[in-house]
Protein backbone atom coordinates (compact mmCIF):
# COMPACT_ATOMS: atom_id res chain seq x y z
CA UNK A 1 0.00 0.00 0.00
CA UNK A 2 3.00 2.87 1.38
CA UNK A 3 4.71 1.91 -2.20
CA UNK A 4 1.54 2.47 -4.28
CA UNK A 5 1.15 5.62 -2.62
CA UNK A 6 4.75 6.80 -3.23
CA UNK A 7 4.29 5.64 -6.96
CA UNK A 8 1.17 7.63 -6.86
CA UNK A 9 2.87 10.79 -5.32
CA UNK A 10 5.82 10.57 -7.90
CA UNK A 11 3.30 10.37 -11.27
CA UNK A 12 2.03 13.50 -9.69
CA UNK A 13 4.99 15.09 -9.56
CA UNK A 14 6.12 14.24 -13.22
CA UNK A 15 2.81 15.50 -14.51
CA UNK A 16 3.12 19.06 -12.95
CA UNK A 17 6.78 19.29 -13.85
CA UNK A 18 5.72 18.24 -17.41
CA UNK A 19 2.99 20.92 -17.14
CA UNK A 20 5.46 23.75 -15.99
CA UNK A 21 6.44 26.23 -18.27
CA UNK A 22 10.18 28.17 -17.59
CA UNK A 23 11.48 31.05 -17.94
CA UNK A 24 15.11 31.89 -16.88
CA UNK A 25 17.95 34.45 -17.54
CA UNK A 26 19.75 37.19 -15.87
CA UNK A 27 18.86 40.48 -14.47
CA UNK A 28 21.74 43.34 -15.41
CA UNK A 29 21.85 47.35 -15.35
CA UNK A 30 24.48 49.42 -16.74
CA UNK A 31 26.36 46.16 -17.95
CA UNK A 32 26.43 44.77 -15.10
CA UNK A 33 24.01 42.11 -13.78
CA UNK A 34 22.06 42.74 -10.29
CA UNK A 35 23.06 41.76 -6.80
CA UNK A 36 21.17 38.14 -5.28
CA UNK A 37 17.65 38.48 -3.87
CA UNK A 38 16.35 40.55 -6.29
CA UNK A 39 12.90 39.82 -6.08
CA UNK A 40 11.13 38.24 -9.69
CA UNK A 41 7.65 37.64 -10.48
CA UNK A 42 6.31 35.84 -13.12
CA UNK A 43 2.94 37.02 -13.87
CA UNK A 44 0.16 35.19 -16.46
CA UNK A 45 -3.00 35.89 -16.19
CA UNK A 46 -3.74 35.92 -12.84
CA UNK A 47 -1.01 32.61 -11.95
CA UNK A 48 2.50 34.41 -10.96
CA UNK A 49 5.46 33.13 -9.13
CA UNK A 50 8.01 34.52 -7.57
CA UNK A 51 11.90 33.94 -7.36
CA UNK A 52 14.98 35.86 -6.78
CA UNK A 53 18.23 36.39 -8.42
CA UNK A 54 21.16 34.51 -7.48
CA UNK A 55 24.68 35.81 -6.59
CA UNK A 56 25.17 36.14 -10.31
CA UNK A 57 22.42 38.33 -11.08
CA UNK A 58 20.39 34.84 -12.34
CA UNK A 59 16.78 34.45 -11.76
CA UNK A 60 14.44 30.80 -12.95
CA UNK A 61 10.96 30.53 -12.41
CA UNK A 62 8.41 27.94 -13.37
CA UNK A 63 4.67 27.91 -13.72
CA UNK A 64 1.68 25.88 -14.73
CA UNK A 65 0.81 28.58 -17.65
CA UNK A 66 1.50 29.45 -20.54
CA UNK A 67 1.19 32.84 -22.91
CA UNK A 68 1.16 36.56 -22.46
CA UNK A 69 3.03 37.17 -19.29
CA UNK A 70 4.57 39.88 -17.49
CA UNK A 71 7.97 39.60 -15.66
CA UNK A 72 8.63 42.20 -12.92
CA UNK A 73 11.80 43.43 -10.15
CA UNK A 74 11.81 44.91 -7.49
CA UNK A 75 14.20 46.92 -7.35
CA UNK A 76 15.11 50.80 -6.55
CA UNK A 77 12.07 51.14 -4.26
CA UNK A 78 10.37 50.51 -8.14
CA UNK A 79 8.79 47.75 -9.66
CA UNK A 80 9.45 47.46 -13.46
CA UNK A 81 7.95 45.29 -15.81
CA UNK A 82 7.97 44.30 -19.66
CA UNK A 83 5.60 41.47 -21.42
CA UNK A 84 7.13 38.09 -22.33
CA UNK A 85 6.00 34.82 -23.98
CA UNK A 86 5.65 31.59 -22.05
CA UNK A 87 6.21 28.68 -23.61
CA UNK A 88 5.79 25.23 -23.13
CA UNK A 89 9.63 24.28 -23.33
CA UNK A 90 11.96 26.83 -20.94
CA UNK A 91 12.92 30.43 -22.41
CA UNK A 92 15.86 32.73 -21.92
CA UNK A 93 14.84 36.06 -20.85
CA UNK A 94 18.09 38.39 -20.61
CA UNK A 95 16.80 41.18 -18.97
CA UNK A 96 18.21 45.05 -18.10
CA UNK A 97 17.25 47.76 -15.90
CA UNK A 98 17.52 51.31 -16.74
CA UNK A 99 16.79 54.78 -15.23
CA UNK A 100 15.76 57.26 -17.32
CA UNK A 101 15.02 61.25 -15.29
CA UNK A 102 14.08 58.91 -12.14
CA UNK A 103 11.59 56.34 -14.07
CA UNK A 104 13.09 52.70 -13.29
CA UNK A 105 12.17 50.71 -16.48
CA UNK A 106 12.58 47.13 -17.57
CA UNK A 107 13.54 45.67 -20.93
CA UNK A 108 14.49 42.72 -22.96
CA UNK A 109 18.12 42.82 -23.90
Amino acid sequence: MRKAFSIGICCLALAWAAEAAEIHGTVSEGGKTLPAKVPVKLDCSGTSVSGETDQYGSYSLKIAAAGECTVSVEYKKSSPSVKVTVYEKPSRYDLVVSEEAGKVTLSRK
